[in-house]
């Protein structure tokens, strides 16, 4: 099924939100293709309000250019750096301006910006692409940038999860790289990434918390972080050699979420109708600069798009521009157990980049030997249908 990017919403800051889909419609529909596309084209469309238009608009169209397309410090140059070029993203090319820059507008809608009504900007903005002739073929992406000196939005920026839309209100001269990067992840479907608050190292003392993980854009961690494993399994951004769907007991040795060479960057392992992925993290490139150390993440039953972060330190409330990056980590020598599934996950050493870490499935010894890596399975993420029905839900950044 293909998914459209449209949502009809109310959103409210921090990221609560309601919905209903809109309905598929030929003209208007803009389908995101499976995560893994290797090309997505982004149309980004600059409007105006009947009560509020941007002063320069050249100047904006300038900063939208860098901020989309640019070779650093952009949409393009962190998802390049995350995916490893596994996904890029490039301008629609069918603005009939400069041929393909990307960059439409600004458009005049028909309507004042007062209010922020979001469903009625998308739909607006949709029927005046297809009014130029560009439809659902031209483009993955359709990112509606607008003056918010009227609207009074209640959010930072919009995405629709599973779908193609996102909205971004900004003054003209600036605009949030990890406002823009989170709303892009909506878009492959991530949700917003949590943390569980657990007692001890028990899982079943775990329960989840309204506090994000700071590990990923999606979770507070700011677009200098990258995205955590589960992220990348959704997105079949690792192959099954790196993320390994561990089947016995064995001792595994893990290399750092985004640092150079081969090896295993993930642990997949089953605990019931969840799973526990299991990462280590470190600077490399721009990314994970503030953040270290061991992570644990709780897949809810395969869902990997909406997984939470495992916190056995509730009191460490690491933030990835401030404290220790390890703060949060599991320490060396912690175990995390599941009792009722008889699963237990120890790090055995961790530093420099790299950890050993113990798996003990169904009470079998994991052993000291290094595993033989499991068994590999490419695309264990869950792919795009997270939204409920199939369809497109839109969730902001406050």
């Amino acid at each position: 099924m293909r998914l459209s990017p449209r949502a009809l919403l109310i959103s409210a800051a921090c990221g609560s939100v309601a919905l209903a889909a809109a309905a598929q419609s030929p003209a208007f529909g803009a389908p995101a293709p499976a995560p893994s596309a290797a090309e997505r084209r982004v149309q980004v469309v600059m409007v105006n309000f009947t009560d509020s238009s941007f002063p320069d608009a050249a100047g904006t169209e300038k900063l939208l250019k860098n901020a989309y397309f640019g070779g650093s410090e952009s949409l393009t140059s962190y998802y390049n750096e995350v995916t490893r070029e596994s996904t890029r993203f490039v301008p629609a090319g069918n603005d009939g301006d400069d041929g393909d820059d990307g960059v439409l507008g600004p458009i005049d809608l028909p309507m004042a910006g007062a209010g922020c009504d979001s469903g009625k900007i998308s739909d607006l903005t949709y029927r005046a692409l297809a009014d130029r002739g560009i439809t659902e073929d031209d483009y993955e992406h359709v990112s509606i940038v607008f003056p918010n000196e009227k609207t009074g939005c209640d959010y930072l920026a919009l995405g629709t999860v599973g779908g193609g839309t996102t909205w971004m209100p900004i003054d003209g001269a600036d605009i949030s790289m990890t406002a823009l990067v989170h709303e892009f992840g909506h878009n492959f479907g991530y949700s917003h990434h949590m943390r569980e608050r657990c007692s001890g190292t028990d899982l079943a003392s775990c329960e989840l918390s309204d506090d994000t993980s700071h590990k990923t854009p999606m979770g507070g961690g700011g677009w200098r972080a990258g995205l955590t494993s589960p992220e990348l399994i959704h997105s079949k951004w690792l192959s099954g050699a790196e993320a390994v769907r561990v089947d016995k007991s064995g001792t595994y040795t893990l290399r750092s979420l985004y640092g150079a060479g081969d090896g295993v960057r993930a642990l997949d392992i089953p605990v019931g109708e969840d799973r526990l992925v299991v990462e280590v993290r470190g600077a490399s490139g721009t990314l994970d600069q503030g953040i270290s150390g061991v992570h644990a993440y709780r897949v809810p039953k395969g869902s990997y798009a909406k997984s939470a972060l495992v916190d056995t330190t509730p009191d460490a409330d690491h933030w990835s521009d401030k404290g220790d990056p390890d703060a949060d980590a599991l320490a060396v020598g912690t175990r995390l157990t599941d009792k009722a599934n008889r699963v237990e996950v120890k790090v055995v050493k961790s530093g420099d980049g790299a950890a050993t870490v113990a798996v003990s499935l169904d009470g079998v010894p994991a052993g000291g030997g290094d595993a033989a890596g499991g068994l590999a399975e490419r695309g264990s993420g869950s792919g795009s249908g997270d939204a409920a029905g199939g369809g497109a839900r839109a969730q902001g950044e406050g």
